[in-house]
This record gives C-alpha cells, sequence and structure tokens, in this order.
C-alpha cells in the first residue's frame, strides 16, 4: 500500500480530474492525502476516502498578473510547510502536484530530499495560458520566463503527464523531453457520469442549453448568449444554465440584462462532481463555445468528455484539439465568435430531434473508446512505476 500526498491549487469537491486520479487510488488501497483549497471546505476533513488539508483562500479572478502570482506564491508557502510536516510525521512514497501553476512541484522539496518521488501532472499550458489571457506573444520575456519555470519543473519531477496528444507535442515544443510523460486522458468517472438518460433530451420542452466549468473570458459565452437571443423567436421556451465560477461572471451577468435574457439565463454556483449529472441530464444540448487562441487551442474540455458521456448532444467550437479526438459525426461545430452561425446550430438541433440523439451517440461512442478503464490503468503503471520495490519473503516449506 503506497501513501501519496497530491498537491492542487484548486477546490478538491469540484476538481474531476484531480478526484478521480485520488480516489481511485484509494479504491485500490493506496492512501492518498491532498492538501487543496478551501472555498467553504475547510471544516471537511475527508472525501471518499481522500484525507484533505483545505487552505482557507481562494483563487484570484482578475485581470491582474502580479495578483495571480501572489495568490500562488501565498498557496505555495503554506504547501511547502504542509507537505513537510506531514512528510516527517509519516513519509510519503509519492508526492503529485498538479498544475496550475507548474512551479508548485517544487512544494515537495522537503519530501523528495527525504525519499519521495514526485509526479508532475500538468493540466494546462501555462505560457499559452499568459499569450492568450495577457495578448501576448512567444517572443515576450514573461512567456519565455514561464516556459522555463515549466522545464524546471518538469526536470524535478521524477515523471510527468500530459492530458492529451497534442498537449504533450507543445511542452516537446516548449523543450520538455517528451519520453519523460505519460498521457492520461481527461474523461469521466463512470461511476459518475453513466450515459443513456439524455438521448432523448433533445426533444424536452424547455429546451435548455448548458455550459459547466470555470467562466473565464476565453470560454466564449458572451458569443452563446448573443446566440440565445437570436432564437429566441423560433424557440420562445429556450434556456440557458451556466453553472460555475469565473472572472467574466459579473460581465455576463450584465450583458444578461442587457440583452434581455435575464427571464431564461440562470448563473448557477458550482458543484461537487458527483452532483453534475442529475443537472446535466436536464439539458437538451451542451455549447462549449471557446474563443480560438494559443491557450484554447490545445484543450479538450473534460465538459464535452462528460456532455458525451451522458448522451448529450453538444454544440463546440472549431478548435485543433477538439477536432483531432471528435469529428463533425460527433458534434455540431460553429466558427468561433460566430454567434449568428452558433445560433443556427442551436435552431438545427432543435429542428431535428432525431439527428441530435444520432450525434450524441456517436460523440458517446468515440468517448467510450477513451474511457476511464483505460486510463486508470496508464496511470496505475505510473505510479507504480516510482514506488520502491516491496522486498518479497518465501516460506519454506516442510
Amino acid at each position: 500500500m503506497a501513501r501519496i500526498c497530491m498537491l492542487v491549487f484548486n477546490n478538491y469537491s469540484t476538481d474531476p480530474r484531480v478526484r478521480r486520479e485520488a480516489e481511485a487510488l484509494v479504491e485500490r488501497g493506496d492512501t492518498v492525502d491532498c492538501i487543496c483549497l478551501g472555498n467553504g471546505m475547510n471544516k471537511i476533513t475527508s472525501l471518499a476516502g481522500v484525507r484533505l488539508f483545505c487552505v482557507s483562500a481562494g483563487k484570484y479572478n482578475g485581470s491582474n498578473p502580479l495578483f495571480h502570482v501572489t495568490a500562488y506564491l501565498r498557496f505555495f508557502c503554506y504547501v511547502f510547510v504542509k507537505a513537510a510536516v506531514l512528510h516527517f510525521r509519516k513519509p510519503y512514497d509519492i508526492v503529485q502536484a498538479h498544475t496550475m501553476p507548474d512551479f508548485l512541484v517544487f512544494a515537495a522539496l522537503v519530501p523528495k530530499l527525504f525519499g519521495a518521488r514526485i509526479i508532475l501532472d500538468i493540466h494546462d499550458l501555462m505560457p499559452e495560458l499568459y499569450i492568450a489571457k495577457f495578448g501576448s506573444s512567444y517572443r515576450n520575456w514573461a512567456v519565455r520566463f514561464i516556459i522555463w519555470v515549466e522545464k524546471r519543473s518538469v526536470a524535478f519531477a521524477d515523471k510527468a503527464i500530459a492530458v492529451h496528444e497534442p498537449h504533450l507535442d507543445i511542452l516537446a515544443k516548449h523543450g520538455n523531453p517528451p519520453d519523460k510523460f505519460s498521457i492520461v486522458l481527461n474523461v469521466p468517472d463512470p461511476r459518475i457520469f453513466v450515459g443513456g438518460p439524455a438521448w432523448s433530451a433533445a426533444s424536452r420542452r424547455p429546451f435548455r442549453l448548458i455550459y459547466h466549468g470555470s467562466i473565464p473570458r476565453r470560454a466564449g459565452l458572451e458569443v452563446a448568449l448573443r446566440a440565445v437571443a437570436h432564437c429566441r423567436k423560433e424557440i420562445p421556451d429556450i434556456e440557458f444554465q451556466i453553472v460555475g465560477a469565473g472572472e467574466d461572471v459579473r460581465r455576463l451577468s450584465g450583458l444578461t440584462q442587457e440583452l434581455g435574457l435575464s427571464d431564461c439565463v440562470e448563473f448557477k454556483q458550482g458543484v461537487p462532481v458527483e452532483q453534475l449529472p442529475a443537472i446535466l441530464n436536464e439539458a437538451a444540448v451542451g455549447v462549449v463555445p471557446y474563443a480560438a487562441d494559443a491557450f484554447t487551442q490545445y484543450v479538450l474540455p473534460t465538459k464535452l468528455m462528460e456532455y458525451a458521456a451522458l448522451g448529450i448532444p453538444v454544440i463546440v467550437s472549431r478548435l485543433r484539439t477538439i477536432q483531432r479526438y471528435f469529428d463533425e459525426s460527433a458534434v455540431v461545430c460553429f466558427q468561433s465568435g460566430d454567434d449568428v452561425e452558433l445560433a443556427s446550430q442551436i435552431l438545427w438541433l432543435h429542428r431535428n430531434p432525431s439527428a441530435a440523439r444520432r450525434m450524441a451517440f456517436n460523440a458517446f461512442r468515440l468517448a467510450e473508446a477513451q474511457n476511464w478503464r483505460q486510463q486508470r490503468e496508464v496511470y496505475f503503471r505510473l505510479v507504480d512505476s516510482l514506488l520502491p520495490v516491496r522486498p518479497t519473503i518465501f516460506a519454506n516449506a516442510g
């Protein structure tokens, strides 16, 4: 039985990737601790067998890069001390850092010096996110510095994880050794996301669209709101539910009022992963309207995989990585930023429920081909490759 500590600058209960990996380890008999953000969970000490150490802090959702760095550093200092203290009490075999930020992996320095092996799970690309968020380029000194930090972070870890092949490709272009990585896709937990019930949802009333997850500007939700406004005349009972939190909520709430959509658009706080299917299964269509930028071109949204697993028809922006895994027989595509085309695709799905069900089934089949049972075995092999070889004692017969 291994002892593993996870470090994550996020709310554990709403982070599906961290929870899948941590709870899979617990199910097979390992012990898992997680040092994470509190976000109202500070009094919760365990969840599904994972022991939690929650920091009373939240993420900064503004546009000032200095405030982002300050939030990261504050969390880093807490985690550095907490991981060291916990390791001295009872040593860990492995410490796994989940990005962002990449440099969070260095909070495992003390456990590493005293024998723990280190995994860096790179969820997102920090250089590309900086370029997209602050209108920069690869020539910018800050971007070059972030790439340098990324490379040092990967070098510090014993093993690293990428979330899909295009993600690994760009990490390699940054100068990281590809042979140090395993690929573990962001796929839904089959215990939670059980396919089938939503395949008839496209003909439901009201006709509800849904988006869930983080809500930054790059999510493209302004485009989705404008598309809903275009559709109201033909679909009087249209609804749009946005589930989650992020920097763009206030602006989007104002736009909702400006467009006269307050009676059909609902903003709902994020919920723990296990509560999502009940909400998602009430929707007719999932919408992933991401803006096209240096960051989103390398994103395969977990929400897309979750809609596919539940059999919910999906409309997505035409982005490189999404099109690598889902063709247009499985998802309805539109040009990123084009609210008129998005509205046209919403109307098409509304008029053609049988086609919507067929596409949802195709998406389900594609998602099932990359299921968590397969990805879990990849993850287990990676973890086991870092564990010390346990001596086997053979008893002599007779």
